[in-house]
């Protein structure tokens, strides 16, 4: 019986450490971004690229992004092509930073273009987040304004494994008393 019980307090401990795992919050939430952009043509509806982006700042933030106050200065990666592979640090502001998987032209016509992508968030202390990404400007002036969107589901944390672990045991303690009874 001694045997027994050490089992099931071992059992017991080790799903407490399980569920006490120590992992760094994700990111969450959601960030945008406004400035100009210089474009490869004179239209939005024709370019194909951005050459230079002009003092882009922090629109607005909320989630892991909260503490970025509106206003504060962005750096972006120039040259860049609407339809693009992976960059490395597309954008960075204060320690967080967005590294392009890929981006694809949404539409375009008219004189204006939206374009999509994904990558990956990171930020000071947090895990990184896989994330989307969209940019829009139209003309005149390829004035534009950016927005980026990350979302991530968390895992869970162990505490169902924990909780179903222990009704294990439980209904193994009553099946021995019927058995012994």
């Amino acid at each position: 019986m001694k045997n027994y019980l050490f089992k099931i307090t071992a059992a017991v401990l080790f799903a407490f450490a399980i569920n006490s795992t120590v992992v760094a919050d994700p990111i969450t939430g959601s960030i945008t971004f406004a400035g100009a952009a210089t474009l490869d043509t004179s239209s939005a509806g024709t370019a194909t690229k951005v050459t230079s982006w002009i003092n882009p700042v922090v629109e607005s933030s909320w989630g892991s992004f909260s503490a970025l106050p509106v206003l504060t200065s962005v750096s972006f990666t120039a040259p860049w092509s609407f339809n693009s592979g992976a960059i490395k640090t597309l954008w960075s502001v204060n320690g967080f930073s967005f590294d392009l998987v890929s981006s694809s032209i949404i539409f375009q016509g008219f004189g204006a273009v939206f374009v999509q992508g994904t990558g990956w968030l990171n930020g000071p202390g947090l895990s990184s987040a896989l994330g989307s990404w969209s940019f829009t400007t139209q003309d005149p002036a390829a004035t534009g304004v950016f927005s980026f969107s990350a979302s991530q589901q968390v895992p869970e944390g162990g505490s169902t494994l924990m909780l179903l672990g222990l009704g294990l045991i439980g209904l193994s303690l009553v099946a021995r008393r019927r058995v012994f009874a």
